[in-house]
């Protein structure tokens, strides 16, 4: 599979994305990320996995052109949140896209806002994956009314990320797992730690994503203020 290389837009920024879309997928799996995407990088590797259990996948980089030219966004939680709710609904609209089962596979800094925009769209999104990062950033507001099946992957030698996945634990009503990942430090550097990150979220989302899901109606979260 070639993945096709598109643009979404969030607010007035162009945000650089690649879909990739099988013959058939049982759904797709969105990997928001806020580090460039080049041929061989980590993201694009976890986005090959979740490719190998035959899912389409949109590798999303939440950092526009303009934004890297000097605006630091990764502690903006809600402007990442806005740009991962505003490629849901790309993917809501767009045909050959609209009738699949969503998963988010997120990571380091993308991951409060990722759990955000699960909370919000808990009718779109079966399952979230987050590799790292810090999980209770996302605020107990949402994570209390978190419904999706959500799995945090920790490194051994993260204990800040840890701390703050066990705080995310205590307030999610919800199926939430802490798994820890032997040996692995905060960023997974080691490839052996991160193809094992990987694989493990394919199989959280394998497990969740395409099955019939009760309570089919659900809701949408009323943010805060609005």
């Amino acid at each position: 599979m070639i993945p096709q290389e598109i643009s979404i837009t969030s607010g007035r920024q162009p945000l650089r994305a690649s879909l990739c879309l099988p013959d058939a997928p049982r759904g797709l799996i969105l990997l928001p990320q806020t580090g460039g995407i080049h041929p061989g990088c980590r993201h694009e590797f976890a986005a090959r996995v979740q490719e190998d259990h035959g899912f389409a996948t949109l590798l999303l980089n939440l950092v526009s052109f303009r934004d890297a030219q000097g605006s630091d966004l990764y502690n903006n939680v809600p402007l990442l949140t806005q740009r991962i709710l505003d490629a849901l609904a790309w993917l809501h609209r767009e045909s050959l896209t609209a009738a699949l089962p969503c998963g988010i596979l997120a990571a380091g800094s993308a991951v409060p806002a990722a759990l955000r925009a699960a909370a919000q769209r808990d009718v779109q999104v079966q399952a979230l994956v987050c590799r790292g990062g810090l999980p209770d950033q996302a605020g107990a507001f949402y994570l209390e009314a978190l419904q999706c099946p959500t799995l945090l992957l920790f490194g051994a030698d993260d204990p800040q990320g840890q701390a703050s996945g066990l705080r995310c634990q205590d307030k999610t009503h919800r199926h939430c797992k802490l798994q820890i990942i032997p040996d692995a430090d905060r960023e997974f550097s080691a490839p052996p730690h991160f193809e094992t990150a990987a694989r493990i979220a394919g199989q959280w989302l394998l497990a969740h994503v395409g099955l019939e899901q009760p309570g089919s109606g659900g809701t949408r979260l009323a943010v805060p203020g609005t």
